[in-house]
């Protein structure tokens, strides 16, 4: 029976019962794996080469493995056979880790391996040599291959290279990233959102929680075309951007929405709001973090099923909608969300934990709300939810649709 004490004394008598022990499961998958798991930490004078005939199974899985234990192994005799992996594995996390074992040697001699496989198509395997290239950064050979990349047709490696090479230090806030203004707190505005946000200064908000009008859905909310509605919101976005801080959050809650046929000669129309309006969103500077689902009782919703449930006709399903999205945005930055949360005392940071009970997936089952006076209101669960999860004590929250007031409440 193959446990982790019996693996360790393996380790310790030497290298030829490891390699009867993988010729004696070499069709089993299951155990391949916890051997090559559970090698643990290799001594210096190990051999590996046992791993070399495990790097031609036909189980990806095991491939993958036996490239991340060889990886452990620092001795140049490797380099060839795991550039070979690179370039005839059809894999790509077997690759990727064939990549990373040979930057993890951090061997000089090694670099026109990495810079030849910058070239790769890839886009994967590229990222993870230019992580083994960065070690050598600041060497002028290898610093113009990588910035040569910043024309590369892949985003994620464009993004890598500028942050490295291009980004320029951002000239910081005169105010600290955790304070607000006073005239903005507990403040409500009736008037234009776009002229009122153009008289606030940059980056003063630290989390947007907003739902938009609904696209001529409502009595409050009429547009004369679908394009001016998405320009509409495009505008007010461009200034909740500006206004926000370094690397802070816009959680935008929407929804597909229906226009009603003119009459029976006619169809319904169906808009997508969330998904036209996010290209202008990412175009303007936020970057998506996450969707996350509200999810209502079927009961709260308006029917849309009683048709098709009578005729069962196929081409006419119609289901009923009960969900909305809550769309997560950050701020663009190249600042990771750690910067963000040191900005920030100690103090502060333990008294804004969420407690427990929070939600752990991205479906949030929370029951509507209904009012006389307003046709469209948050539930305070919502907000309260958006709220604990993406700011801390003490931050400024903004609406610029303000609704019914929930998010102030």
């Amino acid at each position: 029976m193959l446990t982790k004490e019996y693996i360790k004394d393996l380790k310790i008598n030497g290298n030829g019962t490891f390699k009867e022990l993988v010729r004696n499961n070499s069709s089993n998958a299951g155990n391949l794996v916890f051997i090559l798991e559970n090698l643990g930490h290799l001594p210096v004078n190990f051999d590996g080469k046992w791993l070399l005939d495990l790097t031609q199974s036909k189980f990806s899985h095991v491939r993958e493995l036996a490239v991340k234990n060889i990886a452990k192994l620092t001795q140049a005799e490797y380099i060839e056979a795991l550039n070979k992996i690179i370039q005839t594995d059809t894999d790509t996390n077997v690759r990727r880790e064939a990549v990373s074992a040979i930057g993890r040697m951090r061997n000089i001699n090694n670099k026109k391996i990495l810079v030849k496989i910058l070239k790769d198509k890839d886009p994967k395997i590229v990222c993870q040599a230019i992580r083994g290239l960065l070690v050598f950064k600041n060497d002028e050979e290898i610093d113009n291959s990588l910035k040569l990349l910043i024309n590369h047709e892949n985003e994620i490696v464009r993004t890598v290279i500028y942050k490295e090479y291009f980004a320029k230090d951002k000239i910081p806030s005169s105010q600290p990233h955790q304070d607000s203004c006073d005239y903005l707190k507990n403040v409500v505005v009736n008037a234009d959102t776009i002229e009122v946000m153009k008289q606030m200064r940059d980056e003063s908000i630290h989390l947007t929680f907003t739902s938009p009008p609904y696209y001529n859905a409502r009595d409050y909310s009429i547009y004369p075309s679908y394009k001016h509605y998405l320009d509409f919101l495009t505008g007010v976005f461009k200034q909740v951007h500006r206004i926000t801080k370094e690397g802070r959050f816009l959680i935008l809650n929407t929804s597909p929405i229906i226009i009603p046929r003119v009459s029976r000669q006619h169809s319904s129309k169906r808009y997508p709001i969330p998904f036209d309006i996010h290209p202008f969103l990412i175009e303007m500077g936020w970057e998506f973090i996450d969707d996350i689902v509200w999810m209502k009782p079927e009961a709260s919703v308006k029917n849309r099923i009683g048709g098709f449930q009578q005729h069962r006709k196929p081409l006419a399903y119609k289901p009923n909608n009960i969900t909305e999205y809550l769309m997560v945005y950050r701020k663009s930055t190249e600042k990771l969300l750690d910067w963000n949360i040191k900005q920030y005392d100690w103090k502060t940071v333990q008294e804004s934990k969420v407690t427990d009970g929070f939600e752990t997936t991205n479906v949030w089952k929370i029951d509507p709300c209904f009012d006389k006076i307003h046709s469209a209101v948050f539930p305070t669960e919502l907000c309260k939810r958006v709220i604990q999860y993406y700011s801390f004590k003490g931050d400024l929250v903004f609406d610029p649709f303000g609704g019914s007031g929930t998010v102030y409440l």
